[in-house]
């Protein structure tokens, strides 16, 4: 299970670029939504606010009570592993502040439209990638 973050600016969605690569043998950056994996015990608003102080160096200002989207991926491990499934709960958020920290885990940040995470898809995290389709800018005035 993974908590994933939706920052909303003009129209536009934050998207980190993750550094960490795709998979064991295909190390290129993609594009994906702040956040990650649940720590044991740890609530969906903790770990949100934990990962994007980790991975951006940003301080979450709120961040939505209830859930935005819910979904599936299926993935696949270059570690031996069989396919297995990933649930990612999205909150939508804000930050104080656009005070980017670079890390070892995410070397930019930047907000695309619908169009644009259409145009990136193939540079999409798999987590991200059904974003790209269920994205509705008007959702978030």
């Amino acid at each position: 299970m993974t908590v994933k973050g939706l920052c909303v600016r003009g129209g536009k969605v934050l998207l980190a670029h993750d550094y960490t690569g795709r998979s064991d043998t295909d190390p290129s950056p993609e594009w994906e939504l702040p956040g990650g994996g649940l720590d044991f015990g740890e609530g969906f608003a903790d770990a949100l606010r934990r990962e994007i102080q980790e991975e951006m160096g940003l301080e979450v200002a709120w961040i939505r009570e209830k859930p935005t989207y819910v979904w599936t991926t299926k993935h696949g491990s270059g570690k031996g592993m069989e396919w297995y499934w990933v649930c990612s709960v999205l909150f939508q958020f804000e930050v104080t502040n656009l005070d980017f920290r670079p890390s070892e885990e995410c070397g930019e940040i930047k907000f695309f439209s619908k169009e644009e995470l259409q145009a990136i898809f193939d540079d999409l995290g798999s987590q991200v990638k059904p974003l790209a389709h269920r994205f509705n800018p008007s959702d978030f005035i």
